[in-house]
């Protein structure tokens, strides 16, 4: 974990807002895919943070046994986020939020934490916390090539169908 406490505003960051799913949201979104039948899925992006470049000029302390004896003094210029850092939230959720919108979602204009596909032939909605996501569609086969589409370029761990988030136990008939 990085010293994101250490950071200046305007310095080493600008921007620390991070869209997550919060529980009305969950419940909505819960709701509508009852009512329709949907299938709901859920998906975890490993080491989320790591997959977003840092553009400004970020160095930390090296973690205790990592450098040579001798180089103890020297620090670590980052390149891409850490946990810990404050622009690493903001930084990932622009990364995930162009992977969306290249897979033809929108990104909702009331809660930031929500992606949809309306069209014709295809309509699912995705729910983001962070690294975990929640994806509903009336077809299967819409949410399976979401997933594999995700793996293109993140590696994930596909946790099937939803049964446990954020406190809250779901059980899909």
């Amino acid at each position: 974990m990085a010293n994101g406490q250490h950071q200046k505003h305007g310095l080493d960051y600008s921007e620390t807002f991070t869209p997550t799913t919060n529980m009305p949201t969950i419940c909505t979104i819960l709701a509508m895919a009852a009512q329709k039948d949907w299938d709901i899925h859920q998906v975890n992006i490993k080491s989320a943070y790591l997959h977003t470049e840092i553009k400004e000029d970020i160095y930390m302390r090296a973690p205790p046994g990592y450098l040579k004896v001798g180089d103890e003094g020297n620090v670590l210029k980052l390149k891409r986020c850490l946990y810990g850092l404050k622009q690493a939230g903001f930084k990932w959720l622009e990364e995930l939020a162009s992977v969306f919108l290249e897979m033809g979602f929108m990104h909702s204009q009331i809660d930031q934490a929500i992606y949809y596909v309306c069209k014709a032939d295809k309509h699912m909605v995705a729910t983001v916390s962070v690294d975990d996501m929640v994806v509903t569609s009336k077809h299967l086969r819409h949410i399976t090539e979401f997933k594999h589409h995700l793996r293109q370029y993140f590696e994930i761990t596909d946790l099937g169908e939803l049964s446990w988030l954020l406190g809250l136990w779901v059980e899909c008939n």
